[in-house]
């Protein structure tokens, strides 16, 4: 296959950290519970022992721990808990975070300090801050991150982190990243699933690890004394995130058995996210038998397709819920002239039908490692296309 490559983009901001939010949000009240004790849990995690290959660290995460409870829609509801000790001074930026979107809401996001000196004090609203997704130049988006600046972060202060979200309907996979630029003292996963559903794992540069069943079709997995991953004294070293060990969980219709069937699942949720989007419109039809008037023979025809998008489609991008993952109409983005990879990459899908070439949707990222053969997910920033030659084109590679 003849792969043609666009302007990077970031397809649907995969491996991000927990996302929390919706319209209309709570009233502060009830997001931040004012006046609340430290929770017993947050007490038990200020207790763990510091690893001893941890403490050159800047902070260590002594506790964290996620709980996704799966509805009969497949939809999840995410509660993590957190706790972060400081242990010097650039350590202080290690608190709590989340991301969220439209198609989100939080049910709460509290947060506390445990002081060197054992005094405790809990966030109030003017302690959290919010802003936009800024990680693309070129981007409309409607994805914001919400962070907390608690008081008394001091070298040996502990932060105590507890939040719960719904997440979007349309996820149906948790990447559990169980590496990070602190070591990690403890972490865990459970998956609550309803019955008779089924969840496949698959793991990034970790040795997989057998959950225990705490309950009925409820699983459970636990990391302890995860070392840090620090590559910032490494020349040309690769992308962190290829690197970073992670899991990946499943379930619904993408939780079949086997690597190459769970590619597979995940390629036809992909078409079928994308169906219908590429059909060309009269006008993009119209600019293609212009284009291609005359032209000799395959590779012409392509280069003047490609040609086209590439300089007459800018590279925009516009994302709100689940538009982070799927492209807009081909007739819209030819018709607004703007786009980000995977519209581009509908675009092009759209126009070689029109002159009989067969494309595909290609998910992939533009680090080299991150997308791992053996450990299926949607992990990935970036959305290539595959364009099958005929049967009579010699291959000009």
């Amino acid at each position: 296959m003849y792969l043609h490559r666009f302007s990077r983009c970031f397809w649907g901001h995969i491996l991000l950290a927990a996302a929390f939010l919706l319209t209309p949000l709570p009233s502060h009240g009830g997001l931040y519970n004012r006046g609340l004790p430290v929770p017993q849990w947050g007490l038990d995690a200020a207790m763990t022992h510091v690893p001893d290959d941890g403490k050159d660290a800047a902070a260590v995460i002594l506790f964290d721990e996620y709980v996704e409870s799966i509805d009969s829609q497949g939809r999840a509801v995410e509660r993590e808990r957190k706790a972060v000790r400081i242990l010097k001074p650039q350590g202080r930026v290690n608190t709590c975070e989340v991301t969220y979107d439209v198609d989100q809401r939080i049910n709460y996001f509290r947060v506390w300090t445990i002081a060197a000196d054992g005094k405790r004090y809990q966030s109030q609203d003017a302690d959290f801050t919010e802003t936009g997704d800024t990680s693309i130049p070129i981007m409309l988006s409607t994805r914001k991150s919400r962070a907390a600046h608690p008081l008394a972060v001091d070298i040996d202060a502990t932060v105590i982190c507890e939040s719960e979200e719904v997440m979007e309907p349309f996820s149906h996979e948790k990447v559990w990243e169980i590496q990070s630029v602190i070591p990690i003292a403890f972490e865990a996963l459970e998956v609550d699933l309803p019955q008779g559903s089924m969840q496949i794992q698959s793991w990034h540069n970790h040795a997989p690890i057998s959950p225990a069943e705490v309950a009925p079709n409820h699983w459970r997995w636990e990391v302890k004394d995860m070392p840090a991953l620090i590559l910032r004294d490494i020349p040309s070293h690769p992308s962190w995130a290829a690197l970073a060990a992670r899991m990946s969980v499943q379930w619904g219709d993408t939780a079949v058995a086997g690597p190459d069937n769970q590619w597979r699942a995940l390629g036809q949720w992909v078409s079928q996210l994308e169906a219908n989007r590429p059909d060309p419109s009269p006008e993009i039809t119209a600019k293609v038998q212009s284009l291609t008037a005359g032209a000799p023979d395959f590779y012409t025809t392509l280069s003047r397709i490609t040609e086209f998008i590439q300089r007459e489609i800018r590279y925009f991008t516009v994302e709100r819920g689940i538009g982070g993952l799927q492209a807009n109409p081909a007739a819209d983005i030819f018709r607004n002239r703007y786009g980000d990879c995977k519209d581009k990459a509908t675009l092009l899908i759209s126009m070689l039908q029109v002159v009989g070439i067969r494309a595909f949707y290609v998910p992939v990222d533009d680090r080299r490692g991150v997308v791992d053969p053996l450990a299926p997910s949607l992990v990935g920033n970036h959305m290539i296309t595959a364009i099958e030659l005929l049967s009579d084109v010699q291959d000009h590679a």
